[in-house]
């Protein structure tokens, strides 16, 4: 095409007009608004944005082989998503004032993952160079420019994918290549170029839509990456709410990849796979699994495979943790295929992947594989000595956060502590979100495998809902005091003294505290127990324990030595009151009596009734358990 090297020229004329223009960039989210339904696909048409109509019909695409990513030009200053139909008109504008009779691209997609409309499907692009190469590719432009706004954002690889996958589903083929490959030209700059080589930029299997019941140990991470739907289609068709806790046996709609609101995905109409890959083989996780350094028995089995084509860098193994061995003996295969350079380090892609025949295993779509479930922030802090921590550590050391001189064993250290910090770090949190305790979100990112020494996630060691007017009666039991240690774990912690038996007004705050992270408001979120919220909090199932009654005043002036004494020891260690150089033990000592006066002074006794004497009204507080004594 003659004129085809003004099409990034004059676009960049407009662009240098307005780079002067200040960008304020917001979330994703915060712009769901603007496009009413937002689905499976963040998909603007061409009604949409305004579009001009085309000045002559478009000629037919058959048999495209792909799509050609591409730039804008010199510069991009950015824009608010607000201002992205602007941007597409202006686009279209200065094309059509030009030689072409429409805008020259398939699609656009701006930096907030919105994928936009152009010559769409099943019509040839203008933008590639020359009749035949708009022959052989689809057109996808990136709102990216050599200079200023050059890096794509994650939801705009996110949409990047998204037209890929729409265009596949239209016919195109499995071909992913930058303008530059058919064209001289810089287009589309180097930091999306690499994306398009080292195969980031491939959706994947392709999912066609359905239901998923919430199984035991998933989150919404696993679930994501078991369909290859990303996670924000999910909570958006499912309309979730932060944090995303998921309950066991919630059916959740999974929206199919590639599919604009409203449209439904046609049986044959392209696509990699059309969702429903061999029974026998595991299908491609994503790139980007692999490059979280997943511990998986499809690890395993790929493994195997790999050894059996010749490609064995193993010195012991294959195992189920992703290692460098592992990416060795991958590139061996890649090589074998006939892949050079970029294309062959380690890293799989769908095509190789495709051809490798990986068995399914019993992590079946990856998703599935079956990993530890969150213990519980107060779980760590008590010290354990588990398998968990174990594989925990195996895991850390794979995600490159190694602090351990030796191990790790199954014993918590500040070790552990720190190399926890380390993944926290690399996760993006700061500050004392990233202090080496392991919470909910980071836990769940970093897939600790299961070990059989925490109970799985079953709704029948979970307390059912006792109803919501005994909460009213302001009971005294062992299920108020494992309810108040659920919500110290997810961060609702409003007690002055710690969670105990008892029905408090803190108990109640601490809940409306649990109330509002689910999303409730208003009336819903006045702290006392419903059902939903109870059942998402998941309170262990509660086995009463007797409880001890109190001595009385005068045997603990005897100075007695008794298990009871132990016991009572070990209750105010766990409400902060340590004031033991070593134990607690059976024998009544200065250090019980002044552990004894912090707890009188967190119940809010004052003066002369802090004298560290056990009474009636704290002890009962206390909860000591009952001893053979």
């Amino acid at each position: 095409m003659a004129g085809h090297t003004s099409l990034h020229a004059s676009t960049s004329a407009i662009l240098q007009k307005m780079a002067s223009r200040v960008l304020v960039l917001t979330t994703l989210l915060s712009y769901l608004s603007l496009i009413p339904g937002v689905s499976a696909m963040y998909f603007v048409s061409r009604e949409e944005w305004g579009a001009q109509p085309p000045k002559e019909p478009y000629k037919d695409m058959t048999n495209a082989k792909g799509v050609k990513i591409h730039y804008l030009g010199a510069v991009f200053s950015g824009r608010e998503h607000a201002q992205c139909d602007d941007m597409m008109r202006s686009v279209q504008a200065d094309q059509m004032s030009g030689e072409y009779f429409d805008v020259a691209y398939s699609l656009a997609v701006c930096q907030h993952g919105y994928v936009y409309d152009g010559r769409g499907k099943g019509h040839k692009s203008g933008a590639n160079g020359d009749q035949q190469l708009n022959s052989d590719h689809y057109a996808v432009l990136a709102f990216l420019a050599k200079y200023e706004i050059t890096q794509p954002t994650q939801s705009q690889i996110t949409g990047i994918q998204d037209a890929i996958a729409y265009l596949r589903r239209a016919g195109a083929g499995n071909e992913i290549k930058g303008h530059r490959d058919g064209y001289n030209t810089e287009c589309p700059g180097e930091p999306l170029y690499k994306l398009v080589k080292d195969g980031t930029l491939d959706p994947g299997k392709l999912w066609d839509g359905g239901s998923h019941v919430v199984q035991n140990g998933e989150s919404l991470d696993s679930i994501s990456l078991k369909y290859n739907v990303p996670s924000r289609y999910i909570i958006d068709v499912n309309k979730l709410k932060a944090p995303y806790t998921l309950v066991i046996g919630t059916k959740l709609e999974i929206p199919a990849r590639g599919v604009p609101l409203g449209e439904k995905p046609d049986p044959g109409d392209g696509g990699d796979g059309g969702g429903t890959p061999s029974p026998d083989l595991t299908p491609f996780p994503g790139a980007e699994w692999f490059k979280s350094k997943p511990y998986s028995s499809v690890i395993t089995a790929m493994g195997k495979r790999l050894v059996a084509e010749g490609c064995n860098k193993y010195s012991e193994g294959p195992g189920p943790q992703w290692t460098d061995a592992d990416q060795a003996a991958y590139k061996c295969w890649q090589q074998k295929l006939g892949y050079t350079g970029a294309d062959a380090d380690g890293w799989p892609g769908q095509t190789s992947w495709d051809k490798l025949k990986v068995p399914r295993t019993a992590d079946g779509d990856v998703g599935s594989q079956r990993l530890t479930p969150f213990p519980g922030a107060e779980w760590f802090k008590s010290q354990p000595n588990s398998p968990i921590i174990t594989a925990m550590g195996k895991r850390l050391v794979a995600n490159g956060c190694n602090k351990y001189s030796q191990g790790p064993g199954p014993q918590w250290s500040d070790v552990d502590r720190n190399s926890f910090k380390c993944w926290q770090e690399k996760l993006g949190f700061t500050g004392a979100d990233a202090d080496g305790w392991p919470g909910q979100t980071s836990w769940d990112r970093l897939r600790v495998p299961w070990t059989g020494d925490f109970p799985a996630p079953d709704p029948i060691l979970y307390e059912p809902f006792p109803g919501a007017d005994w909460f009213k009666t302001r009971p005294s039991s062992w299920i108020i005091l494992e309810l108040g240690n659920r919500l110290v774990a997810e961060g609702c912690d409003k007690f002055d003294t710690g969670p105990g038996p008892e029905w408090t007004d803190d108990t109640q705050k601490s809940y409306a505290c649990w109330q509002t992270k689910l999303g409730y408001t208003g009336e819903d979120a006045d702290g006392w127990p419903g059902a939903a919220s109870w059942s998402a909090l998941k309170v262990p199932r509660v086995t009463p324990l007797p409880v001890e009654p109190f001595p009385g005043e005068a045997w603990f002036k005897t100075a007695p030595k008794s298990p009871i004494i132990t016991e009572m020891g070990k209750r105010l260690v766990t409400q902060g009151c340590n004031e033991y150089q070593s134990g607690p033990g059976p024998q009544w000592t200065d250090a019980d009596r002044n552990s004894y006066k912090c707890w009188q002074k967190k119940c809010g006794y004052t003066g002369s009734m802090v004298d560290g004497w056990p009474e009636k009204d704290t002890w009962e507080k206390l909860v000591v358990p009952r001893t053979s004594s």
